[in-house]
């Protein structure tokens, strides 16, 4: 599993071509906290749609080749905003994506053990 922890410090996407010919399981972990800003939380979901877009699927539109994905938002707690098996369509990721800003404090601890300790985000779910 690939956990991508995003803050206000994130690069630009580039397109990229890779042949995968099994997919993955990817959490996004988005800082919507106070030292973010409403403004930098827009422009964080606009990079994750960027990089979700750019993901290969097959022709139906069903399937990522990245297997799953998930995400969670944290501030002073972190929230699960999806599991790995809640969507299978890009369409509906892209909708799920669009978070608001929560403000308070930055407790990126809490989302890692989300992901790690409690096990949230597994291969059942």
């Amino acid at each position: 599993m690939f956990i991508i922890l995003t803050s206000m410090f994130f690069t630009t996407m580039t397109k990229t071509s890779v042949d995968c010919s099994s997919g993955s399981d990817i959490v996004f972990a988005l800082d919507t906290s106070g030292s973010i800003g409403r403004k930098y939380v827009q422009e964080i979901v606009g990079f994750l749609e960027q990089l979700i877009n750019s993901f290969n699927v097959n022709a139906n539109d069903t399937d990522l080749t990245v297997s799953r994905i998930g995400m969670l938002t944290y501030a002073d707690t972190a929230t699960i905003q999806f599991q790995l098996n809640t969507y299978s369509k890009r369409t509906e990721i892209l909708q799920a994506i669009n978070v608001r800003y929560s403000g308070g404090t930055t407790n990126a601890a809490d989302a890692i053990r989300y992901t790690r300790l409690l096990d949230y985000f597994n291969t059942d779910n």
